[in-house]
């Protein structure tokens, strides 16, 4: 796990104690709270994989991002389940909650239609540290995003020609 300032975990967890407290304040209202300073953590919403079916469509569009290509981040764990485990349990140590908030905000890029299943899908590729950063709700694609990209597809269509006796 890569380090995030310290001044940071300390700031939303003392946050996340607050809003644990509002006992009258019903769950929903918690979890976007909670989603509002989650929002702080710089690597928020960090990719960790990504479909074959993502790669697929990233190589129709140039391996660049394109509005309306329907490539989103899927929440492996789903947020408002790690929520309420978080808010269910009172006696957090900050280092044990960040380690536990941290390791379930982690996505995989897919398709739209992966993403509406219950369970997260499957990742075909792992995805270097640093890639797809968050930016607002979307995720960049850069030079990096791209040559990564272009190395997976090669991946693919290798894996594809053998298969198919090329």
């Amino acid at each position: 796990m890569k380090k995030i300032d310290k001044e940071i975990q300390r700031i939303m967890f003392k946050t996340f104690l607050q809003i644990q407290k509002m006992d009258e304040v019903p769950f929903p209202i918690k979890h976007k709270m909670l989603g509002a300073i989650f929002k702080m953590n710089p690597k928020k919403w960090r990719v960790i994989g990504i479909t074959e079916k993502a790669v697929l469509r990233f190589a129709d569009y140039e391996f660049k991002y394109k509005s309306g290509m329907k490539i989103h981040r899927c929440h492996i764990h789903q947020r408002s389940l790690r929520n309420k485990h978080l808010l269910d349990k009172t006696d957090w140590k900050i280092d044990e909650w960040w380690k536990d908030f941290y390791d379930k905000d982690k996505c995989i890029l897919a398709i739209s239609t992966e993403n509406k299943n219950k369970e997260a899908p499957t990742k075909k590729f792992d995805v270097p540290d640093n890639l797809f950063r968050s930016s607002g709700y979307a995720y960049t694609v850069k030079e990096d995003e791209t040559l990564f990209l272009k190395k997976i597809f090669g991946e693919l269509m290798s894996k594809s020609n053998k298969k198919n006796g090329g």
